[in-house]
């Protein structure tokens, strides 16, 4: 990943059968995780985006998600070493 890369996140929004999955492009930096990421999209196109966490530090478990498939911290989820050039999905 350069200093600045675009990448696009597929969130799931909703529940039950109401769930959908939303893209949002983000230009995400060098050196951030699947939080970061998130937290932009959020502060930058969906200000009505619910995101839970709390220490940022890999500590308490809130930030858990299912990312590209598999249970994982967002916090500790490195951008960096995931294949930014397809969706990341977050569930």
């Amino acid at each position: 990943m350069a200093d600045t890369d675009k990448i696009t996140l597929r969130i799931l929004r909703g529940s039950g059968d109401e769930a959908r999955e939303v893209e949002y492009d983000v230009e995400a930096e060098h050196g951030w995780v699947v939080l970061d990421a998130v937290l932009h999209a959020q502060a930058t196109q969906a200000p009505d985006l619910s995101v839970r966490w709390n220490c940022k530090a890999a500590k308490c478990g809130s930030c858990s998600a299912e990312v590209n498939g598999r249970p994982r911290l967002m916090c500790k989820t490195r951008l960096d070493d995931l294949d930014t050039s397809v969706p990341i999905v977050v569930h």
